[in-house]
């Protein structure tokens, strides 16, 4: 599931795609996949997410890769079903305390299923939805215009009578690179957002 979708991305073009969009939904997925791999969290809402960790000897905490941690549902320790509160607490940023003693060490030894991210319609789902859409209309609009040149980059000028086609180094707006496959998937904007909301800010 993309953060935005194909009909986000014609109203902030002002055009229409339909839903289908083979090239629409593309751009989406990936900018989504771009977001979610900068920010190294899947950000929207996942239920009852099972993690296994590998536990070294003297651990007594645990950190859970996906942030915010809104609820625990259940917390396995070497085929022991925990009791919380008892036998552990959720402190601040996902982080799995055990109490009373260590984590059992070993392989795959404790299983912790969790739900993490943000619902529909939290503040910080918006901002990644936002971002998603600037750049997969970016993708698309590159897409488009590669079709029109077929797949040429750099062209500048073209004519239909004794055809002729004109050649410039093109930028993609921020370093640089030629063509729409060099350009960054996110800009330095972007990703200095994202940075404050998902990366520097846990929960």
């Amino acid at each position: 599931m993309g953060f935005c979708t194909v009909a986000d991305l014609a109203a902030f073009l002002q055009i229409t795609i339909a839903d289908s969009n083979e090239a629409a939904l593309r751009a989406i997925t990936e900018a989504t996949a771009a977001i979610q791999n900068f920010c190294g969290q899947t950000i929207e809402q996942v239920e009852d997410d099972a993690y296994i960790f590998d536990v070294d000897a003297g651990r007594t905490k645990l950190f859970l890769p996906e942030l915010p941690v809104t609820e625990v549902s259940s917390v396995v320790e070497d085929g022991t079903t925990l009791t919380v509160d008892t036998d552990y607490k959720l402190g601040l940023y996902g982080i799995l305390h055990r109490v009373g003693r260590t984590w059992a060490s070993g392989v795959q030894i404790v299983t912790v299923t969790y739900t993490h991210g943000y619902a529909d319609g939290h503040a910080k789902l918006e901002t990644a939805k936002s971002i998603c859409t600037r750049v997969a209309a970016r993708a698309y609009q590159a897409g488009l215009r590669a079709a029109a040149l077929s797949g040429v980059s750099g062209v500048q000028a073209q004519s239909l009578g004794d055809y002729q086609v004109q050649y410039g180094a093109e930028s993609s707006g921020v370093d640089g690179n030629l063509g729409a496959s060099a350009a960054p998937i996110l800009l330095p904007s972007e990703r200095a957002v994202l940075a404050r909301a998902y990366r520097l800010v846990p929960a």
